[in-house]
């Protein structure tokens, strides 16, 4: 959902900015297709760009916290060796 409101903040930008050069005649008042397609593509890559990132961010932690998980059972799982092992010494001793 934080992906989606990035995007739409993008667009809402470059609405805005659109806006803005059309009053202040900043730009020029014919701009040509492929100037436009240029504009368009870079705003839609810089938006993929910052999505990307966040969700890159994201899989980085689900992978942390996985690695931790790991790290935790394997400490469990040597214990409980280490417990039967200790079983089968008393039982064999007894």
């Amino acid at each position: 959902m934080n992906e989606m409101k990035v995007v739409g903040l993008g667009l809402v930008v470059l609405g805005v900015s659109v806006v803005l050069y059309y009053f202040t005649d900043i730009i020029p008042k014919q701009i040509e297709s492929r100037e436009m397609d240029i504009i368009i593509s870079l705003g839609i890559g810089l938006l993929i760009l910052i999505v990307g990132k966040r969700q890159n961010h994201y899989l980085d932690e689900i992978i942390q916290t996985q690695h931790e998980m790991t790290q935790e059972i394997h400490k469990m799982i040597k214990e409980e060796m280490k417990l039967i092992n200790e079983m089968n010494r008393d039982s064999k001793n007894s």
